[in-house]
């Protein structure tokens, strides 16, 4: 496709977590602790007017669809902060220095004062309505390989609750997530298609990563994507963690809004659209649906309606997006499973019959398409009016509109766009000010770049094992101890990024808990070649087993001490002696499993170099 000429506008926004101690405005931990919770408590929420007087279209619809929730408290990650029974504490100065640092690393200008606001959100997430959230940095910029990309703002924020699942038709949240500080950094529209929001995206998080600060895993970052063609309207894809596949969302996107713009041209001859609808539950009250039969059963309802739409609802959209899902996303934002339509092989449901009689009923036209919603009374009707009216609307194009991202790279609807008029000024927190020295301080203590960095590693470990070190979890720990001398720059980057991996695979251990001093008192023993490079697997697991041993302890205890090159010779000469027979039959070819013999008679004590030069030199003298 060419972006240019559809009119392609894109911008990107990233959520990032920070790597603090402690929450943003309490001193809580950040860990995720999401079992056995000590308390549970309930919460209703409403929407308020913002700064300007009016209500965000977001939190009225939020309200109207769910305003009971459940929140899990856990005693050693959560606080009176977060079940909003406390205001918040000082704010926390590493997240603010860190937020600052990264602001600054994108050429930002930092404002004199720093100012927190209260962002309306009403879908449960934050237990008091609102989010916190404070510009940081201004007009920044970043460049790539299809050039300059704006930064017009750069927030810190509090992270929101993590949803937990169901309890008695609520939806539950997780306390320990909610206060955790978190980077939102956007782009203006100019980026150009979608390998370059790919590449954008996977810039800002590596200068993130750079700070040396963030959370790293799954859930620890999200990506959102406001994507608009011309006659199409901006969508703001929310929740997509997969950055390698952002271009993929964004192509799929772009097509969808493109068949939409086509499918508005064709329905604008022809936009009788009837907004009645019917309640059908009687037809359905012996059907053999095993769906709307527990529907029935449990007091829901079955509405039906007909659309102009006869032929098109099966019309792919884009790759995993018919125009019948497309709608059924309406519906399923009213918190229903989807719809069924007469475009569709009704049978498949066994409905055959009820859709005739449904049909009749609602006096179905040639044209036309029949569609059912089955599901809680007050969510039913949400259901069909919200299907009925985004129906309706498919003649005027693209709908300004939130969607949440799916795993196969298609949206489905969530909500309408949210505008200014859910923001309103924080009392609760003063502003933080910014003087000249403490900003002078941040920019001298900017930290490298990862890009710099791998660059300057190159050159002394070889670009493959760099780029492994530079995508280590370990990267802290590896450059705590690259540098000394004593251990061995390749020894310690292959280390962090293999032989940990090897030790976790082999023994099924977690090395997680294990500081970098622990790994420094291991390394010693190697650099003093008290223990072999094998050996040092071998002390590593058993750290894990027992943190409260020393390095020096485990080796006595386990018996891992490194043999001396006589001891292994002599080990060697008893193995060619014992395999003899398997010499005289193979000759210079017996190397491989005589190599393997050794290697477990000496149980990790020498290195598979040394081991190989002597049984090299002993083979070849037992030979001739």
């Amino acid at each position: 496709m060419d972006y240019e000429d559809l009119g392609f506008k894109c911008g990107v926004e990233i959520h990032q977590q920070l790597d603090t101690d402690k929450k943003l405005f309490c001193q809580c931990s950040t860990e995720n602790v999401n079992e056995g919770a000590d308390a549970k408590v309930k919460r209703s929420l409403r929407p308020v007017p913002g700064e300007r007087g009016s209500v965000d279209d977001a939190a009225k619809f939020e309200y109207l669809k769910e305003n009971d929730f459940v929140y899990n408290f856990y005693r050693d990650v959560s606080c009176l902060v977060e079940l909003d029974e406390e205001p918040p504490h000082r704010i926390n100065p590493e997240a603010m220095n860190t937020a600052i640092q990264f602001a600054l690393m994108l050429d930002c200008e930092i404002p004199d004062e720093i100012h927190f606001m209260r962002k309306i959100v009403l879908d449960g997430s934050n237990t008091s309505g609102f989010q916190r959230t404070a510009m940081i940095g201004m007009e920044g910029s970043i460049e790539t390989d299809q050039g300059e990309v704006k930064i017009p703002d750069v927030e810190l924020e509090e992270e929101s609750a993590g949803v937990h699942g169901k309890e008695d038709g609520k939806k539950v949240f997780d306390l320990d997530r909610l206060g955790i500080p978190l980077i939102e950094v956007g782009t203006d529209a100019s980026i150009k298609n979608p390998e370059h929001a790919r590449e954008v995206a996977m810039k800002i998080g590596m200068l993130l990563r750079s700070t040396g600060n963030v959370k790293r895993g799954l859930g620890t970052i999200r990506q959102d994507v406001n994507v608009s063609i011309d006659e199409g309207a901006r969508v703001e894809i929310k929740g997509f963690q997969d950055v390698r596949n952002l271009d993929k969302l964004v192509r799929r996107e772009v097509k969808r809004q493109k068949s939409l713009v086509e499918l508005k041209k064709e329905l604008k001859e022809n936009n009788d659209f009837d907004k009645e609808f019917s309640d059908v539950s009687e037809v359905f009250e012996s059907c053999g649906n095993s769906i709307i039969g527990s529907v029935l059963d449990g007091g829901g309802k079955v509405y039906a309606t007909k659309l102009p739409l006869e032929g098109k609802m099966n019309r792919e959209l884009c790759e995993g997006k018919t125009l019948g899902k497309e709608l059924a996303g309406y519906a399923m934002a009213q918190g229903l499973n989807g719809i069924m339509h007469t475009d569709e092989e009704v049978e498949k449901y066994g409905l055959f019959e009820e859709f005739e009689k449904v049909s009749q009923h609602l006096d179905k036209k040639e044209g036309e398409v029949v569609v059912v919603v089955a599901g809680d009374e007050e969510k039913a009707l949400n259901a069909i009016e919200s299907v009925v009216e985004r129906a309706e609307k498919l003649s005027e194009g693209v709908p300004e509109e939130t969607r949440s991202a799916n795993d196969d790279f298609t949206t489905d609807y969530s909500r309408p766009l949210p505008g200014s008029a859910r923001m309103y000024p924080e009392t609760d927190i003063r502003p933080f000010e910014i003087n000249k020295e403490f900003l002078e301080d941040l920019e001298e203590r900017i930290p490298e770049t990862l890009e710099e960095k791998k660059e300057r590693l190159s050159k002394e470990i070889g670009d493959q094992l760099a780029k492994q070190v530079i995508r280590s979890d370990r990267l802290s720990d590896f450059e705590k101890l690259y540098e000394r001398d004593d251990f061995g720059k390749e020894f310690v980057a292959n280390f962090f990024v293999n032989s940990l991996k090897d030790v976790e695979s082999r023994y099924n251990v977690d090395t997680d808990a294990l500081e970098v001093s622990d790994f420094e008192e291991i390394f010693e023993l190697y650099s003093k070649d008290l223990i072999s490079k094998d050996s040092v697997k071998e002390v590593v697991k058993h750290k894990v087993i027992d943190p409260s041993k020393d390095a020096s302890e485990i080796v006595e205890e386990e018996d891992l001490k490194k043999s001396s090159d006589e001891e292994v010779r002599q080990v060697v000469k008893e193995v060619l002696k014992q395999k003899k027979d398997l010499i005289e039959e193979q000759g210079e070819h017996s190397r491989g499993a005589l190599m393997g013999v050794v290697m477990k008679e000496l149980g990790g004590g020498a290195d598979g170099s040394l081991v190989n030069k002597v049984l090299s030199e002993e083979l070849e003298k037992y030979l001739n």
